[in-house]
This record gives structure tokens, C-alpha cells and sequence, in this order.
């Protein structure tokens, strides 16, 4: 079963009690194939076709390097914990995806992710959106990155390397 997750958009971090971020680089290999670097850990993980991880290994930085030479999509970004609840989680997106943060809830049951009841400070819900997911974002093309951040009314900055 898949991830009992809502996922919903906000135009900045500002004013959220967060833990330090951990920065995550990731590039996709292929629809089944996934590095990333988490501070100085490398992974290999296998998802299934319905986006979820069905191995996770850890490799070396040599064969990290490798993979990179073959993915067709990078994607690097902080990610946070909402210190004031810890199933919500924040994704502040750099480079090419700079202007998006994505915000995680994730539930313990079916119930409680339909009752629920989004924090004051969150945006719209973004579950179907080709934004919800690393996955989906890493296949869309500038332009239609823009217009579906425009879709929320956010725009992406001008200068995305100034992050990183």
C-alpha cells in the first residue's frame, strides 16, 4: 500500500519552527532507479512503479559518481521537520526547482488522513500534482515547471543557482 501522505505547497519557510535541514541530492536513473546523497551517505534505491521504494542500499561514493553520469534528472533540496508536529515534513527545493516548498504530512491510518484538517499556514494541496512527487517533477520541463508552480500562484526565482 502505498504512503498515507497529504502534500500540500507554501510560499516560504518563514515563521515555522523547523529542525536543521538535511540536504539531499538525488538523480534519477531511470522510473525504477534512484541515487541520492544525504549528507555524506550514499544510496541506491529501487522503487516500484507506483513510486515506492522497494530496496535501499548503500553504496559507495565511487559507484555514486558513476550512476550520476547516467541519471537524466537532478534534483537537490533541504529538507525539515516541523518541530511542532513530527509528521509534518518541509522540502525547500534549489536549483532548477528553486520557488518550490513542499510540505509532507504523513498518517498512521486512512481515517485520519481523511479527516484531516491542514495547519493555518499551509497552501494548497498538492497530492496529484506532478509537484508532489520527486519523481514527477524530475520529468517536467522548465516551462511546465513554471506554470504548475503558477497554478498556486508562486514564482520561481530568477537566479536558482544563488542557493545552492
Amino acid at each position: 500500500m502505498r504512503g498515507l501522505t497529504k502534500r500540500f505547497i507554501i510560499n516560504s519557510l518563514d515563521g515555522l519552527n523547523l529542525s536543521e535541514a538535511i540536504r539531499y541530492e538525488r538523480y534519477y536513473i531511470n522510473d525504477n532507479l534512484r541515487i541520492q546523497r544525504k549528507n555524506n551517505v550514499y544510496e541506491k534505491e529501487v522503487l516500484d512503479d507506483n513510486n515506492s521504494i522497494i530496496d535501499k542500499i548503500c553504496i559507495s561514493e565511487d559507484e555514486f559518481f558513476s550512476l550520476k553520469e547516467k541519471s537524466y534528472s537532478e534534483i537537490i533540496r533541504d529538507s525539515y521537520l516541523f518541530l511542532n508536529d513530527n509528521n509534518i515534513s518541509i522540502k525547500k527545493y534549489l536549483g532548477k526547482y528553486n520557488g518550490l516548498f513542499r510540505v509532507e504530512v504523513k498518517f498512521d491510518s486512512l481515517d485520519k488522513m481523511n479527516n484531516y484538517v491542514k495547519e493555518s499556514w499551509m497552501g494548497e494541496e498538492i497530492t496529484n500534482s506532478p509537484l508532489a512527487f520527486d519523481k514527477y517533477l524530475s520529468k517536467l520541463s522548465d516551462n511546465e515547471f513554471h506554470d504548475e508552480l503558477k497554478k498556486y500562484k508562486i514564482e520561481k526565482d530568477k537566479n536558482p543557482k544563488e542557493t545552492l
